[in-house]
């Protein structure tokens, strides 16, 4: 059924990228099926144009998602309007400003159901999904973890797609970087505020 539809990509002019989740993990698994010779990861990335099975937890979900989704994301004009579609962003209920009421939104959803699956495969991941979905669990408790990392899953994938782009691991030590620098000026701020200041350690030259 996948040969009915045109590729966008050719890997004999443009190779499928290196599968840097199997060097990572030191995988041994191949995605090719002994009996028939399909190659899940290839047939993807022919279908997207880009090898979604880089992003974590989405790694045999990517032709399901495109049973759901499709391949087009002109139907949705930004990836606020994707995740909402999904069922994925919180629902806040709003009158004369205040917030009444705040939780996740109640819609079943085939395709979002499996971007929280992909999320929650992540518990024990020793990636920046997985270290993001354990951080969130101490915030938000296990299903609202869940769901903000199947949120930021999902934007991935829309931007993937959308912008013809290749999952870029980098940029999650980019935020973590930020993200420390946020956490020192805060701790600065508080310390001022209580009449102390921080010091940073310096490390003893050894002996």
């Amino acid at each position: 059924m996948l040969l009915a539809f045109e590729p966008r990509v050719d890997p004999e002019q443009r190779r499928l990228p290196p599968d840097r989740k199997r060097r990572q993990r030191g995988r041994k698994k191949k995605n090719v099926n002994p009996k028939t010779g399909f190659d899940m990861r290839t047939e993807s990335y022919k279908l997207f144009g880009v090898d979604l099975t880089q992003i974590p937890g989405l790694m045999a979900m990517v032709l399901t998602l495109f049973s759901e989704v499709g391949r087009d994301m002109s139907r949705w004009p930004t990836a606020a309007h994707f995740v909402s579609w999904l069922a994925l962003c919180p629902d806040n209920d709003i009158s004369g400003g205040r917030i009444l009421w705040r939780g996740i939104r109640k819609v079943h959803n085939r395709a979002g159901d499996l971007f929280r699956l992909a999320a929650y495969s992540l518990h024990h991941d020793e990636t920046a999904l997985g270290d993001y979905l354990r951080r969130m669990k101490s915030k938000l408790g296990p299903a609202g973890a869940t769901t903000a990392t199947a949120h930021k899953i999902a934007i991935i994938f829309y931007t993937m797609i959308k912008k013809q782009v290749e999952y870029d691991p980098t940029i999650w030590a980019q935020r973590d970087a930020e993200r420390a620098k946020r956490f020192e000026a805060k701790l600065k701020r508080q310390a001022h505020q209580l009449g102390y200041k921080l010091i940073p350690i310096e490390a003893k030259p050894a002996a």
